[in-house]
């Protein structure tokens, strides 16, 4: 309860908020670190409207017709989702995820020191909770999961896309997909036992971006656009020099990049 007597919002990690996982794009965007595929004016024109706040109405709460994001000055509408690559299948029906468990389990136990946090700090103050578990590296996330996951959840949101059009007829409509995965790099050996920090390993880097088997599933999302936002896989801290994009676009229909192939039993976590 408040000061007044109301109860209070649900305290929410903003990761798991869509207004703010579109304000991690806006706020974090730097160009060059960005891919457009194909690049032109075209697929620069999307990506500057979504950029823009301007003329973006939130309908991302359950009493309004999806997808989250509508701008009907542009005809153009935004589904934002959520990936990483801790997600396994259950014990029993269903998914788990033990990043996104801590991080729940994390707001119960100090939700009241985190509120009195949040009411000294400014308005538009966020929470932000990263989840990292104690489990060894292979239990805690993996190239499998990641592409599962990735899969799962533009698959899920890909079998509305009809519906979303029938409310908004007419508009584009943009995927927008915020990974919180680490990066990955495919082993040059087979891999016979675990990794740990301080082994030497060849390999080739992840591209994740042209990665087949993530293409397929963008192909396949019914999306006209898609937006993919990786800032967490700090792949410079690994080798000096080195950067992917952390923000690719595709137009969906003329996607046209060399594609890499990723035996998935030799991919590696960077992150140890």
């Amino acid at each position: 309860m408040d000061a007044t007597g109301n109860k209070r919002p649900r305290l929410r990690n903003s990761l798991d908020i869509e207004a703010e996982q579109l304000d991690y794009l806006r706020t974090g965007f730097r160009s060059e670190e960005c891919a457009l595929i194909p690049e032109d004016e075209e697929t620069e024109a999307i990506l500057s409207i979504v950029l823009d706040e301007a003329g973006w109405e939130d309908y991302s709460s359950e009493d309004v017709p999806p997808p989250d994001f509508v701008n009907h000055g542009q005809h153009i509408m935004l589904e934002a989702m959520r990936v990483d690559d801790h997600e396994r299948p259950g014990d029993k029906k269903g998914f788990v995820n033990p990043s996104r468990s801590h991080e729940s389990e994390i707001i119960r136990q100090y939700e009241h020191e985190l509120r009195e946090m949040l009411d000294m700090a400014a308005d538009d103050a966020r929470l932000t909770i990263i989840g990292k578990t104690s489990l060894p590296t292979v239990e805690d996330h993996g190239y499998g999961m990641y592409l599962d996951g990735f899969r799962r959840i533009v698959e899920k949101h890909a079998r509305h896309a009809d519906s979303y059009r029938d409310n908004y007829p007419g508009y584009k409509l943009v995927f927008y997909v915020f990974d919180e995965s680490t990066g990955y790099l495919e082993s040059a050996e087979p891999i016979k036992n675990e990794i740990h920090e301080g082994d030497c390993l060849r390999g080739r880097l992840h591209y994740f971006f042209a990665d087949a088997a993530f293409l397929d599933v963008i192909r396949s999302s019914n999306a006209d656009y898609f937006i993919w936002r990786t800032p967490f896989k700090h792949e410079h801290l690994f080798a000096k020099g080195l950067m992917l994009p952390e923000t690719v676009v595709y137009d969906v229909t003329r996607m046209n990049v060399p594609e890499f192939h990723y035996d998935r039993d030799r991919m590696v976590s960077m992150e140890v």
